[in-house]
């Protein structure tokens, strides 16, 4: 693997690990519960699902393997981690890196960066270089029911003026994803806006923090 970025921040990744590694996979999203009988009930799912209605791409057996393959290498790592899926990416975050030296032995795989937290910044608050809202608000990892992503899909769509989405929650509004990790954010400057949020759908807001300035 590449040598890690540091990268500053207020604490470590979910206060507890220093490094984070991005690795994309084709499908990774069916690779959210390590268990092999989830994997293929979910792939069986969807390929049913195509083949009645259309629309997304079809699981072929190769992929379904790769996938397989995939959970047996993360449920034999030596150390403890975290694992985050979206989309095609997961994110592993680890104190023990050299547990993912040979990840790319993963067909199809790719590790696309590998960041190492230094704890330099001011805790409990979003530091930016050139901020541009007061706050920033995280989401809670979770499965958003139809009726809960259309009124969530509804009320940031008719806010567009008041929130910043970040890239991953954007995505979730204006794409087709229906889970919802804690890495996804919007900025603003409404102080009451997670208890706004809470209202429309409830339970997804985290945490809101301020957001102040990098120090030259």
């Amino acid at each position: 693997m590449s040598k890690p970025i540091v990268v500053p921040r207020s604490t470590l990744y979910f206060h507890t690990w220093q490094y984070v590694i991005l690795f994309l996979l084709p499908e990774a999203s069916f690779l959210r519960e390590l268990k092999h009988e989830r994997i293929d009930q979910t792939i069986n799912y969807r390929n049913e699902w195509i083949a009645r209605r259309g629309g997304s791409k079809h699981i072929s057996p190769t992929e379904q393997q790769i996938l397989h393959d995939a959970c047996d290498y993360l449920l034999t790592r030596a150390h403890p981690f975290k694992k985050v899926v979206c989309g095609n990416g997961i994110w592993l975050y680890t104190n023990n890196p050299e547990d993912f030296e040979d990840i790319a032995i993963i067909p199809t795989g790719r590790v696309l960066y590998i960041n190492q937290a230094e704890v330099t910044l001011t805790p409990n608050v979003v530091t930016l270089k050139h901020p541009r809202h007061a706050f920033r608000t995280y989401f809670r990892d979770r499965w958003l029911a139809n009726d809960e992503l259309a009124v969530l899909r509804r009320y940031f769509d008719t806010r567009r003026e008041i929130f910043r989405l970040g890239p991953g929650f954007a995505k979730l509004v204006d794409g087709r994803r229906m889970w919802m990790t804690s890495n996804f954010f919007v900025d603003h400057d409404e102080p009451c806006a997670d208890f706004l949020i809470n209202m429309a759908v409830p339970g997804i807001v985290r945490k809101t923090l301020p957001i102040i300035g990098r120090a030259k």
